[in-house]
């Protein structure tokens, strides 16, 4: 065979130097040997990196169980009343030692992996307070967005709802400082009318002065010209009265010209367009002004003069009379000529000449302006008591707790200034959840007997009170001021009322009706008038009725001629206006869909946390948490592994 014929030549081949078949034998076993010994080492690795897998798997299966455990131990009164998933705890080492109990409990059934818990830790925590309560809404919006809800309204509605209120707003305080300015204006013709009464006492004891001196009656004279001189004495003062007055008017402005402007955006060109034109009346009547002023300086300086000749005069006349008690003639023939001497007096005091004003002062009808402005001064006051119905009874609750989300701080404050559509959908899903979850003031009749809430938990939300007295009379102060912006506009739309207005004002400032004051007056009647409208807008909307946000002719309430009686009116709530609109509930919607964000979430935590407290005391907003993340170390048989795990409701 081949194979031995070249083993044969193997053989006969010694001294070639070729290896012995002997030498070559081992070589496979070693080749195969190693090759075991890599695919040994491959499994090994392998079945190592597994349990090392494995271990880790287990261990982060049983940590997110274990959080799945913790966190099923959310607050079940706060589930129950307002839907809210809140974990109470005490802090992170006594959550990461509950934590630890759930842990161990798999831990110990590990008989693969022989885990042991090391180091547990609670890496982070997310309270409910955090973040202005961005996670409160968070879980409102989860909650929310299950229901079915078709009175939200549409972007469109929503988008106008909310411009129509923050516009008001800004109409009303625009028109609260100009209502202001009105006064200042009226006062300053007040002044004017006060140193032109003045002007006519000083001719009227001048005229006086005179007869006496031609009757010769000094005792009589010197004290007429002393009450003269006296009332002179007035006009300095006036007129310091007036250019302090005056530029108080004028520095005031200027501020309110200012922040108008800056509310220019917020009332929005159709409704600022319409104020503009009457905010200009109030510039040009310190326009004209000026000239009066020049006017008050010359009389006051030629009063300093006739004071000094009617001073002079009562000199001469004591002399005189000194002189005529004196007298003595030398023999019985000589006679005194009284008349002489009283006649050089005289001729002293016909140097005096009593300024005549170069105006006329703008206020004929003061006692009806007295009714305007006493109704104008009404909305300083708390109206609650005059607005409410009939019977209407009122909660006198208080909360009382120190340790609040909000710090406890009262106010209002307006948040909303763009906000995208689903902002709008998302805050409106809030209003709604607010509208279930918290009560508010209601006035009903029930078969007679009278339903009221005994908290006005909405009305809190809005105003920050702690007694439900305070949060509703400061709900009927924004209301009032949200009709009052709206009447005034359309008041200023209405051709009609605003010639009413013009005729009333012309017939109060008389013959002064062609100056600027008379356009200061229209525009202060306008707003007395829109103040008065919305009392009975309030009066309605706290009885159950709806009012329109942007009134039409057909929902008007109240005639220009009633205001002069509307502070006799407490009860009655007049007929003839629309009942069509929102209610008082889709009002205090309107507050919350512009209220900030941040003070509304701190304020529904405050009721949440008070009401909770009522059957658990030691219960706070600051210690319910919304999402956990653990971290846990744990050594095996072979290595130790470290995982973590989140959990947010």
């Amino acid at each position: 065979m081949r194979i031995m014929g070249e083993r044969k030549e193997n053989r006969s081949d010694k001294g070639v130097g070729k290896q012995s078949p002997r030498a070559l034998n081992g070589s496979v076993t070693v080749f195969l040997s190693m090759i075991l010994l890599c695919m040994i080492s491959i499994m090994c690795a392998l079945l190592h990196s597994a349990r090392l897998a494995g271990s880790g798997w287990y261990l982060q299966t049983a940590m997110n169980s274990s959080l799945d455990s913790l966190m099923s131990k959310y607050h079940r009164e706060a589930w129950e009343r307002y839907h809210l998933l809140l974990l109470e705890t005490e802090g992170k080492e006594a959550l990461a030692d509950e934590f630890s109990e759930y842990l161990n409990q798999y831990l110990e059934c590990d008989s693969v992996y022989g885990l042991r818990n090391e180091n547990t830790q609670i890496k982070d925590e997310v309270l409910v307070t955090e973040d202005g309560g961005s996670p409160l809404e968070e879980e409102i919006l989860d909650y929310m967005k299950f229901g079915i809800f078709t009175d939200l309204g549409d972007e469109a509605s929503l988008t106008e709802f909310s411009e129509v209120m923050r516009a008001s707003d800004g109409i009303h305080a625009v028109k609260e400082s100009y209502q202001i300015h009105s006064e200042q204006a009226f006062r300053l013709e007040e002044i004017l009318e006060e140193i032109q009464n003045s002007l006519g006492r000083q001719q009227e004891m001048l005229d006086e002065c005179r007869d006496e001196l031609g009757e010769c009656r000094g005792t009589a004279f010197i004290k007429t010209a002393e009450k003269m001189a006296g009332e002179m004495e007035r006009i300095p003062a006036l007129m310091e009265k007036y250019e302090l007055t005056a530029e108080l008017f004028k520095k005031e402005l200027d501020e309110s010209e200012r922040k108008a402007e800056q509310k220019r955006e917020e009332i929005g060109e159709t409704a600022w367009e319409a104020l503009k034109g009457q905010m200009d009346s109030y510039r040009s009547y310190t326009d004209a002004e000026g000239e009066r002023r020049l006017e008050v300086e010359r009389i006051a300086e030629e009063t300093q003069k006739n004071r000094e000749i009617v001073e002079e005069s009562i000199e001469r006349a004591v002399e005189v009379k000194e002189y005529i008690d004196s007298w003595e003639g030398d023999d019985e023939d000589d006679e005194l000529d009284e008349e002489k001497l009283w006649k050089n007096v005289r001729s002293s005091l016909n140097r005096c000449r009593i300024p005549t004003p170069g105006y006329q002062a703008g206020i004929e009808d003061r006692q009806r302006l007295g009714i305007l402005q006493k109704i104008n001064n009404m909305a300083k006051m708390d109206l609650l008591d005059f607005v409410l119905p009939k019977g209407a009874e009122i909660s006198e609750r208080e909360m009382k707790m120190g340790e609040l989300p909000s710090g406890g701080k009262d106010g209002y404050k307006m948040g909303l200034d763009s906000v995208s559509a689903k902002g709008l959908i998302d805050r409106a899903l809030i209003n709604k959840y607010v509208e279930v979850h918290f009560p508010r003031y209601e006035n009903e009749q029930q078969e007679g007997e009278q339903k009221r809430q005994l908290f006005y938990e909405q009305e809190y939300i809005i105003n920050g009170k702690r007694k439900d007295r305070e949060n509703l009379s400061q709900t009927v102060k924004k209301l009032l001021a949200v009709r009052e912006g709206m009447n005034l506009i359309h008041i200023l739309g209405d051709s009609e009322k605003r010639e009413e207005a013009r005729l009333l004002a012309l017939a109060l400032t008389g013959a002064a009706g062609v100056t600027p004051i008379a356009d200061i007056a229209a525009f202060f009647i306008m707003g007395v008038w829109a103040f008065a409208e919305s009392v009975e807008d309030v009066r309605a909307l706290l009885q159950g009725e709806g009012v329109p946000l942007i009134k039409g002719k057909e929902d008007w309430r109240l005639n220009l001629d009633e205001i002069f009686n509307f502070v006799d009116k407490k009860e009655k709530i007049l007929e003839g206006g629309g009942k069509d609109g929102p209610d008082y509930g889709d009002y205090l919607k309107g507050f919350l869909l512009i209220q900030d964000r941040i003070q509304r979430n701190e304020r529904m935590m405050d009721l949440i946390q008070y009401n909770l407290s009522g059957t658990q005391e030691s219960f706070r907003m600051n210690r319910c948490a919304v999402s956990v993340e653990a971290e846990c170390t744990a050594k095996g048989t072979v290595s130790t592994v470290r995982k973590r795990a989140a959990k947010k409701y």
